[in-house]
């Protein structure tokens, strides 16, 4: 696991630190609030932005952060991986600190890291968050899409797991996304160090895959019941439509790999250009055959996809359709006020009478019959 280092950021980065942990990845975790990130027991490494009590899904309080303390971060960062290939940066995109630092962060480590690729895990919503995490999104989104030097980018999508899943709690989708992309990037990790006679898919082979632009996911089918190559390539293609991540919606992949573990028979099914029929071939494919007498199992890496235009743009639909209220509601938190139509009676109120001192004699006689 030392290849790849995983770094969280704000809470949702630090509960996926905390899982990349207890696998034996390398491991550290910023954030701007110290309560969050104590409750990742797992994480020995962390900065907490001195001056800061979190964000409160504030993107520019994590922007500013960054601003204002870039030179601490970049240190601790050094510090605390170690001759790693690859740095996934972990966070959520709707949120205040991981969602407003992230961008940035990772745009200045790709020039603070010699020799070392960045990435990230990029946690999207769910469909039916509210206007500013939808907001928060959108525009996290776009800076990472623009970030050049990036490497593979990993669209978590808890929505997807929501579809499944309709009665569960977020705190039981988000521990589940976040378990699964680790598993996966930890299971192709635990494969390069297989052999086999039949070719291998070794750590420069993922490397390879890892190191490119673009969106990338990571999904097993099993494929036990196919009895054709057209079964094996709907099993793939199903496993990529239901997996953790955001559905692919375009064509073009730039660079793949494919792994085969189970009995030798089923390997013969199958067929690359039919798996790939629906996004295209890649430009580079790495394979892998493990010959084992567990369920045949077919991993693929797909790597170098587009930014999944349909489900980014689902997010902003609720946003362009409540529009003018939106806009009015912001206008408002600004120029609301209540102008009372009763000033005229603020000389009613009561008001304590006047005492004056008076001639003690002139009292008494007052009173004197």
């Amino acid at each position: 696991m030392n290849t790849i280092g995983i770094l969280g950021v704000g809470q949702a980065g630090g509960n996926i630190a905390e899982i990349a942990s207890t696998m034996g990845f390398q491991t550290a975790l910023i954030n701007t609030n110290q309560r969050d990130g104590a409750v990742n027991t797992k994480v020995e490494k962390k900065y907490f932005v001195p001056g800061y009590n979190g964000a409160g899904q504030d993107r520019s309080v994590g922007l500013r952060a960054v601003h204002e303390h870039y030179r601490e971060m970049i240190d601790f960062v050094k510090k605390s991986f170690k001759n790693i290939k690859l740095l996934l940066v972990a966070f959520s995109t709707d949120g205040g600190t991981g969602s407003g630092m992230s961008p940035l962060l990772i745009d200045i480590l790709l020039d603070q890291l010699p020799g070392v690729h960045v990435g990230a895990i990029a946690i999207l919503p769910e469909r039916n968050v509210l206007a500013g995490n939808r907001i928060n999104a959108a525009e996290c989104i776009e800076q990472i899409s623009k970030i050049e030097g990036i490497s593979s980018v990993f669209l978590v999508d808890n929505d997807q797991l929501r579809k499944t899943n309709p009665q569960s709690s977020k705190q039981e989708i988000y521990l589940s996304s976040n378990r699964q992309v680790m598993e996966a990037i930890s299971h192709v990790l635990d494969i390069t160090q297989k052999s086999s006679f039949y070719g291998n898919f070794d750590e420069t082979d993922l490397m390879n895959i890892l190191n490119t632009r673009g969106v990338t996911m990571i999904c097993s089918a099993t494929v036990t019941d196919a009895k054709t190559t057209a079964d094996v390539s709907k099993l793939i293609q199903r496993s990529w439509a239901k997996s953790i991540f955001c559905p692919v919606d375009t064509v073009g992949v730039i660079r793949a790999g494919l792994i085969y573990e189970g009995p030798e028979s089923m390997a013969k099914l199958i067929n690359v250009p039919s798996i790939f029929e629906g996004i295209g071939e890649p430009v580079e494919l790495f394979e892998g055959t493990y010959i084992t007498e567990g369920d045949p199992t077919i991993t693929t890496i797909l790597a170098g996809l587009s930014f999944p235009r349909h489900r980014l743009q689902s997010l902003e639909e609720s946003l362009e359709k409540n529009k003018e209220r939106l806009q009015f509601l912001i206008k408002k938190e600004h120029t609301e006020k209540y102008e009372s139509k009763i000033a005229w009676a603020s000389n009613l109120k009561a008001k304590a009478p006047e005492r004056k001192s008076g001639n003690l004699t002139a009292k008494l006689s007052k009173y004197q019959k």
